[in-house]
């Protein structure tokens, strides 16, 4: 078994056993569902099954209690065949499963359990129509009302939102318009709580599979116990587990290039023109020899995010620079994949154009990429 700069053994042993999951459980039935534009349920259970949810959650709260190494071996493994279950880890991981372990009171801290204990999906919601990469121009309002909270405001892009057990929405609790008026507030079933109204499945480019919702919140209710952490500093809760989701999509990115990698490998090798396989022209080969250094500087970049992390080093420059550089390169071998399969690429019958799809949104979520820029160039003058 090869080791990969960054690892050890017991790493590339998770390794192994999550690759075998893809293999058994992923691999064989990612086109179906694709086809249906079936959010894959299912495989969450399996995932949980198998022991591959909650990578870095403690045990005694149903997880895997390993390091964030282990974290992103699994999720990049995962997103080497589909990215939508290396979704759904990562974000369970970071901007959830994160943000209640630090911060949660002991109530949360049975979401958290229920969560890992159960497979249950989770989702966030956290963007406005005016407020994306201004995360601090958010309007959503939560007045406290005795006992309870009660939310007003409109979100687009609550991912899992209509699937998930449970919803982390950010809102203002004071009306000073700054950053120390963000609070974190959870829902619980929030397909079942009165004036929780999913307006529309956001049609998102990369399938009908992929569960984005817009979401109106009308004089929503909820047990003041559900504020996470401390009111007011919901927006410091999420850019420290931006940390951790930058290095879950620096993963799937990862995983992408390698995708991308193996298809161009074995198409080139079978595909001839010319009497000879496609591989033997350089215009070809280079391309692929692009995509495997590409694919082993991301490779470095990730899992030395992940290690500092482990080491208790604050990781906000090498996450959004693991981030930036895996998914533009997951961008660009997605790209080079289609333009290596021709005419086939181009259709569904192969899965390289999907991850074309898959690679653009990589480069937008989780801070895009020229926020994450903007967040290298301002470490670099810390």
């Amino acid at each position: 078994m090869s080791e990969h700069i960054g690892l050890e053994p017991r790493h590339e042993a998770y390794r192994e056993r999550v690759r075998e999951f893809v293999q058994s459980e992923i691999e064989p039935v990612v086109e179906d569902y694709e086809k249906r534009g079936e959010f894959p349920v299912d495989i969450i259970d399996k995932l949980g099954e198998a022991g591959l949810y909650g990578v870095t959650i403690p045990e005694k709260y149903g997880g895997e209690g390993r390091d964030y190494r282990s974290f992103v071996v699994a999720v990049e493994e995962l997103c080497r065949v589909w990215k939508i279950p290396a979704g759904v880890v990562s974000l369970s991981g970071s901007l959830v499963g994160n943000t209640l372990l630090k911060f949660g009171n002991e109530r949360q801290k049975e979401w958290l359990t229920d969560i890992y204990t159960e497979n249950q999906i989770t989702g966030v919601s956290l963007t406005e129509p005016q407020a994306g990469s201004d995360a601090n121009a958010i309007e959503t309002t939560a007045e406290r009302d005795g006992d309870e909270y009660v939310i007003n405001g409109h979100k687009v892009w609550t991912s899992h939102g209509s699937m998930s057990d449970l919803l982390l929405i950010t809102a203002r609790t004071d009306n000073t318009g700054a950053h120390d008026d963000v609070s974190i507030l959870g829902i619980p079933h929030p397909q079942q709580r009165d004036g929780v109204e999913f307006v529309r499945d956001i049609p998102c480019m990369e399938g009908d599979a992929v569960v984005e919702n817009e979401v109106e919140y009308n004089d929503v209710r909820v047990p003041a116990d559900n504020l996470v952490g401390e009111e007011g500093r919901g927006f410091r809760y999420i850019m420290e587990a931006l940390d951790i989701g930058r290095m879950g999509a620096a993963a799937q990115a990862t995983g992408l290039i390698q995708g991308s990698l193996d298809a161009s490998k074995e198409f080139a090798d079978e595909r001839e023109q010319f009497g000879e396989p496609i591989r033997s022209n350089q215009g070809i080969s280079f391309k692929i020899a692009d995509m495997k250094m590409d694919l082993e500087s991301a490779r470095l970049l990730t899992y030395q995010a992940a290690a500092r992390l482990d080491a208790g080093e604050r990781v906000t420059q090498d996450a959004a620079i693991a981030k930036t550089f895996a998914s533009d390169a997951a961008m660009e071998a997605a790209t080079e994949a289609v333009q290596i399969h021709g005419s086939r690429g181009y259709s569904k019958d192969y899965p390289v154009e999907r991850y074309m799809r898959e690679a653009k949104g990589i480069q937008i979520y989780e801070g895009t990429n020229e926020i994450n820029r903007t967040v290298i160039t301002r470490h670099l003058y810390d």
